[in-house]
């Protein structure tokens, strides 16, 4: 038997209050910006200090291009003295050869960036390149600037 209201209302035909969706201000999203955020700027200024840790004056060229895959590489940098480092560490052959075979078993398509100062003998510099060629890296990039 149907209850009827004041207004002869059954009560499944009463007003319902409207509930309004929550105002409060949802954490999770932004907090996994943050992260994103946080994570891909740690890796950025990894890169950056890891390339100006050891300044060298770039021979100039008038064919330079900026790379456009700058993902999957190893930077060696060899400075006006003659030391020679693998990203930001100071590195010999035999120890540079062994980190080029370990970087090549998980990534095969592995480049070598060389930042190399204008005043390295090439002697030096082709040391180098014969020993990426001896660990089997055949994909090699001369850091340049560009003549203005």
């Amino acid at each position: 038997m149907n209850r009827r209201g004041v207004f002869g209302y059954t009560e499944s035909m009463r007003m319902r209050r409207r509930e309004w969706p929550s105002e409060a201000f949802q954490m999770a999203p932004m907090i996994d910006m943050v992260f994103l955020l946080l994570v891909f700027f740690m890796c950025v200024s990894t890169l950056a200090i890891a390339e100006k840790a050891h300044p060298v004056a770039l021979p100039e060229s008038a064919q330079s291009e900026v790379p456009e895959d700058l993902s999957n590489r190893l930077t060696i940098t060899v400075a006006a003295d003659g030391s020679v480092y693998a990203g930001s560490v100071p590195i010999d052959r035999e120890r540079l050869a062994a980190r080029l075979k370990a970087a090549l078993q998980g990534r095969p398509d592995l480049k070598v960036h060389v930042r190399a100062d204008r005043g390295v003998p090439y002697g030096r510099i082709r040391r180098i390149l014969q020993t990426c060629a001896d660990a089997g890296v055949w994909e090699i990039v001369y850091a340049t600037y560009q003549e203005s």
